[in-house]
């Protein structure tokens, strides 16, 4: 079940319990529309046609207001019982009591009239409960509401403060990590900065050992090792042997 008011802050759909009914110490008028199938989109009101009685109810543990559907009779309201609307006048003096109670709960209810054969009522049905909510003063801003207020958005601060706190240590960790790679980056650069200036040095070696031996074509003998005449006496093949193996050390670190 589920109910919308006019008269009210809006004519939003509410469940049952969750509308907070305002109302003043005057004369207020309110009229509802009550559903039955209220989760589905296409919700259809409920009828309360064909001998309903409705009744706006206010009861605590001492008293009760029971407040029956105004009655339309010589007045300018129109209200459509069929599709789920009843209206209820809550007078001053009622207002004055029911603000005045000790709990914060209302209830709409139904009572059927049984006819006889001929039209006749013979009796009522049992009272069914239709809907309950909550009520409030709506001119009233006491300490507690704001304090409640206060409250919440203390809350909500405190929530905030917490997410920038870990969004800033989060930021500081990566500032740290960033400052670390970095530093990793310009240590691997100048490693292989090293590394081109050994290879590039290698390379030179290489080239000027390639251009400066010549084979001389002289055999010795049979057993005797090919003779190589050397025309520049910057490289020799142990040179070489070192300079290759230290690159191969440096690519190894």
């Amino acid at each position: 079940m589920a109910i919308s008011v006019k008269g009210n802050t809006s004519n939003v759909v509410y469940g049952k319990g969750d509308i907070c009914l305002k109302l003043n110490p005057f004369d207020n008028f309110r009229l509802f529309t009550l559903y039955d199938d209220w989760r589905n989109d296409d919700r259809k009101p409920l009828d309360l046609s064909n001998g309903q009685k409705l009744y706006l109810i206010f009861k605590s543990k001492k008293s009760e207001i029971r407040i029956p559907e105004y009655d339309l009779v010589d007045s300018n309201y129109t209200v459509d019982k069929v599709n789920g609307q009843v209206l209820f006048k809550i007078s001053k003096k009622n207002a004055i009591d029911i603000l005045a109670m000790d709990t914060d709960i209302f209830y709409i209810t139904r009572v059927y009239d049984i006819m006889d054969s001929t039209g006749q009522k013979v009796t009522s049905s049992e009272e069914e409960v239709l809907y309950t909510g909550k009520f409030k003063d709506e001119t009233s801003n006491t300490v507690e509401n704001y304090t409640s207020q206060v409250k919440s958005m203390m809350n909500l601060i405190n929530d905030k403060n917490e997410q920038i706190k870990k969004l800033q240590d989060s930021n500081t960790d990566l500032l740290k990590q960033n400052t670390e790679l970095t530093s990793q980056v310009t240590t691997l650069q100048e490693e292989i900065d090293k590394l081109n200036s050994y290879i590039s040095e290698l390379e030179t070696r290489l080239a000027i050992y390639e251009s400066g031996n010549e084979y001389d074509g002289t055999i010795l003998d049979t057993n005797a090792t090919i003779s190589y005449s050397s025309t520049s006496e910057q490289y020799t093949e142990e040179g070489m042997s070192n300079s290759i193996k230290t690159l191969q050390e440096n690519l190894q670190k």
